[in-house]
């Protein structure tokens, strides 16, 4: 008989069955309830992990990474019109994406808020069943750190998308409303209520301290597919960083680091590459920096970018971040080779090195090697939220020691993505200390680009001005629209049909 087990399914029995041996009876010929830490494991891998899903690819877009690119073919306003909501950060965004039929479009995601919802249901199942099925107490408690990390990992996600960030100014986390917490399978008799900030952020916390030692003593097995003690470790690491606790960013991205510092060297793959291609990305199989292979797909961003047969892309790479890498057209020393390899290159316009370079793509070149995901965890996010510490600490009490560690970091960073193969790599000094923080800064943005942090970090450092300038068709003139410092569009609405289901949600301004 083939098993087939779907969160959905599961809630009901549970919610009908009212205790867990009638769960675990059969319920059809083609559905069979999980007896076996093995049948949850099955459930974990198909309802929970999100490998090779978008979860919100329109996220970029809202950031300065990300600029419009008109050109006058028929094929372009279609496209730019597509994501035009999210570019200039509509209130209605996920209702225009909807009316205008982007959700018919494959990987489009505008049910993001639901989603994660879907699979923080499958890790409270799975929680919830653990200690009624038969299996080895290891797996019990492997499996039950997985199920908490992810759980973590989905209430961290939604909180940063649809609260205000944690040290926004003026704003108590305390109070302000983050995203309802459900943390049993069960439901309720009354709507869940949205919990504030800090209440959320503690739940993430305590998951993943709770998932820390069950992954250290019993998931030193798992794959990168799944979630492991470096998972957890680097999660923590963010999580203190967006709260501001340096002293706790630096203890677990040490722990995270003293586990695996190995970083991919860029300059071992230049030799005989095509233009933005190398044989294993930074998120590829054989990359020994990548942590968890999270979600996304190869075509991550190519629904916002081409426009078909033609190629042209539509929205681009900004300037701004352009900019920001020391890059030459030099064969025997191309400097800083993020720039060529963490990005798509349009050639069929004009050729190498003149090519429009365009969005992200972290993946392997080779199919037979790609992981799948183009955004997940990386050893190099570690270095980074060590390195911000230190130069944040520096900045505060002016202990040298923190300047010269965050410096080691980001030379150590920097060593693997310059072009050493004739000229060594020369060691970036900083001695100021709002000048180190700067370029700290900038590194996470050189480095982390297209992955999903430059929105959360726009949002927790200070909800800069933002402006994008879009032209949609050729009548029309190019128009500016602005987020201002600190504006409310920093928080992603809740969809309207969220709101229409749950009418205790209160909603986003």
């Amino acid at each position: 008989m083939k098993k087939i087990f779907s969160i959905t399914s599961l809630c009901c029995l549970l919610l009908a069955g009212g205790g867990c041996e009638k769960f675990l009876e059969e319920s059809s010929q083609n559905e069979v309830r999980p007896s076996t830490v093995a049948d949850l494991e099955q459930l974990m891998t198909g309802e929970v992990y999100p490998i090779g899903t978008t979860m919100h690819n329109y996220l970029e877009l809202l950031t300065d990474n990300v600029e419009s690119n008109f050109y006058n073919s028929s094929m372009v306003p279609a496209f730019l019109q597509r994501w035009e909501s999210v570019f200039t950060w509509q209130a209605e965004m996920y209702e225009l994406l909807d009316a205008i039929g982007a959700s018919g479009n494959p990987g489009v995601r505008i049910d993001s808020y639901e989603h994660y919802y879907t699979r923080i249901k499958g890790c409270n199942v799975i929680l919830d069943m653990l200690d009624a099925v038969r299996g080895e107490e290891g797996d019990k408690a492997n499996l039950c750190g997985q199920a908490l990390g992810m759980r973590a990992w989905f209430y961290f996600m939604l909180v940063n998308l649809y609260g205000q960030p944690y040290n926004a100014p003026g704003v108590d986390p305390g109070t302000t409303p983050g995203v309802p917490l459900i943390l049993l399978s069960g439901v309720k008799d009354e709507l869940p209520r949205r919990a504030p900030v800090a209440e959320v952020y503690r739940q993430v916390e305590a998951d993943l301290l709770e998932a820390l030692p069950l992954l250290e003593a019993h998931g030193q097995g798992n794959s990168k597919y799944k979630v492991t003690d470096m998972f957890i470790c680097t999660l923590l690491s963010r999580l203190y960083l967006y709260k501001e606790e340096w002293e706790e960013v630096e203890r677990y991205a040490s722990l995270g680091l003293a586990k695996n510092a190995q970083l991919s060297n860029l300059a071992d793959y230049i030799a005989g590459a095509a233009v933005g291609t190398f044989s294993d990305g930074v998120y590829g199989l054989g990359s020994p920096e990548a942590i968890w292979y999270g979600y996304g797909t190869n075509n991550e961003h190519v629904s916002f970018d081409w426009t078909g047969f033609y190629r042209f892309a539509t929205y681009v790479a900004s300037t701004g971040l352009k900019t920001l890498y020391e890059y030459q057209n030099d064969p025997d020393n191309r400097m800083d080779m993020r720039y060529r390899y963490y990005y798509m290159w349009e050639a069929t316009i004009t050729t190498y090195p003149s090519a429009a370079l365009t969005v992200g793509t972290k993946r392997s070149a080779l199919a037979t090697s790609a992981s799948g995901s183009v955004k997940g965890m990386r050893v190099a996010e570690l270095y980074l939220n060590r390195a911000e510490a230190n130069a944040r600490r520096f900045l505060l009490g002016g202990d040298d020691t923190r300047r010269t560690a965050a410096l080691a970091d980001l030379n150590q960073l920097r060593r693997h993505r310059y072009d050493t193969r004739n000229v060594a790599y020369q060691p970036v000094n900083i001695t100021d200390a709002a000048a180190l923080l700067a370029f700290c800064l900038d590194e996470r943005r050189r480095e982390l680009n297209f992955e999903d942090h430059r929105w959360f970090d726009l949002r927790r450092l200070g909800m800069p001005r933002l402006e994008h300038t879009i032209q949609v068709d050729a009548e029309q003139a190019p128009q500016t629209y602005v987020l201002e410092q600190g504006g409310l569009r920093y928080v992603l609405p809740i969809p309207r049909y969220v709101l229409d289901k749950n009418p205790a949600l209160v909603p986003n301004p």
